[in-house]
C-alpha cells in the first residue's frame, strides 16, 4: 500500500514537472516567434471568419428566432408534423425579418447618406473658402493684433510659419499615395470581408437549425473531460456570458437605433445641413460605451462647421441634450443593469479592449469586464466567507482603525493577535 501511494507521488510530481517544462518551451517559443504567431493566428482567424461571421449573425437573429417561435409558431404539441416543421419555418422567418430589417435601413438610409457624401464632395471647395473667409475675418477684428493683418496667410508670413506649411504641401503627393494604397487595401479587405458574412449566413441557418444538439454536444464533450462540479461551473460560465453579453449587445444595438433617430428628427426640425449623414454617424458611434457620444460628435461637429458654423453650436448643444436624455432615462430603461459596472470600471475595459482589439474591444469590452468582475467578485466573497470576515463594503471603508504612527509600528510582528471588527480574534499568522 505504502508502495502504491509512492509511486502515484513520484506520479503527480513527474506530471506536473513535465507541465512545468511544456508551459516555459511554449513560453519561449512565442517571445522568440511572436511575429510568427501572430500570423499563424491571424491566418486561422482569416480561415474560420466565416464560421465566425455565421456565429455572430446566428446569436443577433436568436432572440427573433425565440420570438417567432413563442408568439407566432404556437403550434399544438400533438401535430407533429407541424412541430416537426416548426423551426425551419422559425428560421425562414427570423432570417426574413432580419434582412427587412436590413433592407429597410439600406434603402432608407444609405442613398440619404451617398447622396449626403456627394453633396459635401461638390460644395466641400466652396465650404473650405468660407471657412477661411471667416478665419481671415477674425484675424482682422482680432483686438490683440490690432488690425496688423488683413487676412491669416499675412498673419503666417510676417510669423515665419508658412514655411512648416509649404513643406507639408510638397510632401503632400506621398501623403495622398500612403492614402490611396490604404483604401485599396482597404477596399479589397471590404470585399473579402463581405464574402464572408455572406458565406456566414448560410452557417448561421445551419446554426439556429441544430442549436439545441450543438450544445448538448458540447456540454456532452464537457462532461466527459471535467469533473461534475467543473462540467458544471463551466456550463454556468456560458450561460451568465450569454446572457451579459446578449443583454449588453441587443440593448445597445436598440439603443443606438433610437439616438440615430432622435438625432435625425431633432437636426431635421433645426433644418441643419447633412442630417441623414450625422445620424448615422451618431448613432453607429453611440454603440462605444462612454467614448462613443465624443467619436461622433466631433467629425459631426467638423461637417456642420463647414457647411454651416452659426449653427454648430445649437449642434453641440443638442448632442449635449441627446446624450444627457439617453445616459439617464432612454440607456437605464433599455439595458437598465445588465453589466453591474462603476463608470470608472467600464472606462478602464473600454481603454484596455479597444487597445487590444480595436473597435470590436470598444464594443465588448464592456460585457467582458462585466463576467470577469462577478467572477472575481463571486471569489472573494467565498474567501472572506471562509476567513469569517466581512462581506459589507461599507466595512472596509474604516477598516482597519487608524494607527499613531509616531507610538506605533508600521507592520504587525508575528505572532501579535489582532482583532477584526467583524468577529474575528487570533494571531497575524493565521490566514497565510
Amino acid at each position: 500500500m505504502f508502495e502504491k501511494l509512492k509511486n502515484n507521488k513520484y506520479a503527480q510530481i513527474s506530471l506536473w514537472a513535465g507541465l512545468v517544462a511544456i508551459a516555459v518551451i511554449t513560453f519561449y517559443l512565442l517571445i522568440t516567434h511572436f511575429i510568427s504567431v501572430i500570423d499563424f493566428f491571424r491566418n486561422v482567424f482569416r480561415v474560420c471568419s466565416p464560421i465566425v461571421y455565421g456565429f455572430i449573425i446566428a446569436y443577433l437573429i436568436n432572440p427573433i428566432l425565440q420570438f417567432c417561435e413563442s408568439k407566432i409558431l404556437r403550434f399544438p404539441e400533438k401535430n407533429k408534423w407541424l412541430m416537426k416543421w416548426k423551426r425551419p419555418i422559425g428560421v425562414f422567418l427570423a432570417m426574413l425579418m432580419f434582412l427587412l430589417i436590413v433592407s429597410v435601413f439600406v434603402w432608407l438610409v444609405i442613398p440619404q447618406v451617398v447622396r449626403s457624401f456627394q453633396e459635401l464632395e461638390s460644395q466641400f471647395t466652396n465650404y473650405i473658402t468660407a471657412a477661411q473667409n471667416m478665419v481671415d475675418q477674425i484675424v482682422r477684428d482680432f483686438p490683440l493684433f490690432n488690425g496688423q493683418y488683413e487676412n491669416l496667410s499675412e498673419f503666417l508670413d510676417v510669423n515665419e510659419i508658412s514655411t512648416d506649411l509649404k513643406s507639408f504641401i510638397g510632401n503632400l503627393s506621398s501623403y495622398l499615395e500612403t492614402v490611396a494604397n490604404y483604401v485599396i487595401n482597404y477596399a479589397g479587405r471590404f470585399v473579402i470581408e463581405v464574402k464572408n458574412a455572406l458565406i456566414g449566413f448560410i452557417v448561421a441557418v445551419y446554426f439556429l437549425l441544430a442549436k439545441e444538439k450543438l450544445i448538448a454536444k458540447f456540454k456532452k464533450l464537457c462532461a466527459a473531460v471535467f469533473s461534475r462540479r467543473h462540467y458544471l461551473n463551466l456550463v454556468y460560465l456560458v450561460r451568465y456570458t450569454d446572457k451579459t453579453f446578449g443583454g449588453f449587445i441587443i440593448g445597445k444595438i436598440i439603443d443606438s437605433i433610437i439616438i440615430g433617430l432622435l438625432t435625425f428628427i431633432v437636426m431635421s426640425l433645426l433644418q441643419m445641413p447633412f442630417t441623414p449623414l450625422i445620424s448615422v454617424i451618431v448613432g453607429v458611434t453611440n454603440v462605444i460605451p462612454f467614448f462613443g457620444p465624443f467619436i461622433g460628435a466631433i467629425p459631426s461637429a467638423f461637417i456642420v462647421l463647414i457647411a454651416d458654423p452659426p449653427k454648430t453650436l445649437w449642434f453641440l448643444l443638442m448632442i449635449l441634450i441627446i446624450q444627457q436624455l439617453d445616459g439617464n432615462v432612454i440607456g437605464p430603461k433599455i439595458l437598465g443593469d445588465s453589466t453591474g459596472l462603476s463608470s470608472l470600471a467600464v472606462l478602464i475595459s473600454i481603454t484596455i479592449a479597444g487597445g487590444f482589439f480595436g473597435f470590436a474591444g470598444m464594443i465588448l469590452g464592456v460585457p467582458a469586464a462585466a463576467v470577469i468582475c462577478a467572477l472575481v467578485r463571486q471569489k472573494t466573497d467565498s474567501r472572506l466567507r471562509s476567513k469569517k470576515e466581512s462581506l459589507d463594503l461599507a466595512y472596509y471603508m474604516t477598516d482597519p482603525p487608524e494607527r499613531d504612527f509616531d507610538t506605533e509600528p508600521i507592520f504587525i510582528e508575528k505572532g501579535e493577535f489582532v482583532k477584526s471588527e467583524a468577529g474575528k480574534t487570533g494571531s497575524a499568522e493565521e490566514g497565510k
